[in-house]
């Protein structure tokens, strides 16, 4: 993309109608009649092509000489079809698609009209910029064509929508805060220490001492217990079989007592 050089007044600012768009500026594009600085007012680019509404505005923005996003850009350029023989224009731009939001509007002067205008909007769900441009297409009226002239130029105003971006701004954000939270909480519940298994209790029907030593369950071997032993002890062993040989601590008492 060339940029034209051109000085242009102190405090000048283009904004034309839409009849000056229209009946002036494309009607004599069409009839190839030359008009000083036009190619640094409306240079000729095409705006259904590779490149994104952000990089054309971002690369002809500074031609303006100043920092102003409410400051409109405009293009002649020219349409493309979907096929050679077919009429649907293709409106496709970078990764996205000029999407139609009306009808065509007519440009009436004089009562005559001279042509009409179309209102796009950049349309791409995948994009933060997703809303973000507005663009103007002005076309000539086919009654103004001269015999060897074809309907295929037109004239583009493009604007940022200031709105449409800063909301998607915050939704960004607000996605990208949701996602930060979302980590951050996978990450608390990965530290957190596992509980401690809880042992079930053993139940005992008597006092009984504490003691560190570790013993290992055994079955009781008594040669003749009857004998050995008096019918109290004998009792206390019976008893001590009853709850599952599992109370170690009972057996260890009722031993200290003999």
């Amino acid at each position: 993309m060339e940029v034209v050089e051109f000085s242009r007044p102190v405090g000048y600012v283009f904004d034309p109608t839409d009849c000056e768009l229209v009946g002036f500026y494309l009607s004599k594009k069409k009839a190839n009649q030359l008009i000083p600085g036009i190619d640094y007012f409306i240079p000729e680019y095409n705006l259904y092509g590779s490149k994104e509404p952000w990089q054309i505005w971002n690369f002809f923005k500074p031609r303006l000489g100043e920092e102003r996003d409410d400051q409109d850009l405009y293009f002649f350029t020219k349409l493309k079809k979907k096929t050679l023989k077919g009429s649907r224009i293709d409106r496709s731009v970078g990764t996205g698609t000029w999407k139609g939001e009306d009808g065509s509007t007519e440009i009436v002067y004089n009562n005559q009209r001279i042509g009409s205008k179309k209102r796009f909007r950049y349309e791409n769900k995948d994009s933060n910029q997703h809303g973000g441009w507005i663009m103007h297409e002005y076309s000539l009226d086919s009654s103004l064509l001269l015999p060897d002239q074809h309907n295929d130029y037109v004239v583009c105003r493009i604007r940022k929508n200031q709105l449409a971006l800063k909301k998607n701004n915050r939704r960004k954000c607000q996605e990208v805060d949701s996602e930060k939270k979302k980590k951050n909480k996978v990450q608390e519940v990965d530290s957190e220490p596992l509980p401690l298994a809880t042992l079930p209790a053993r139940s005992t029907t008597t006092t009984t001492t504490t003691t560190t030593t570790t013993m290992v369950q055994q079955p009781l071997q008594l040669e003749d217990e009857t004998e050995l032993y008096s019918d109290e002890y004998a009792f206390a062993i019976r008893q001590y079989q009853y709850e599952d040989q599992q109370n170690y601590s009972l057996y260890s008492t009722v031993n200290n007592l003999y």
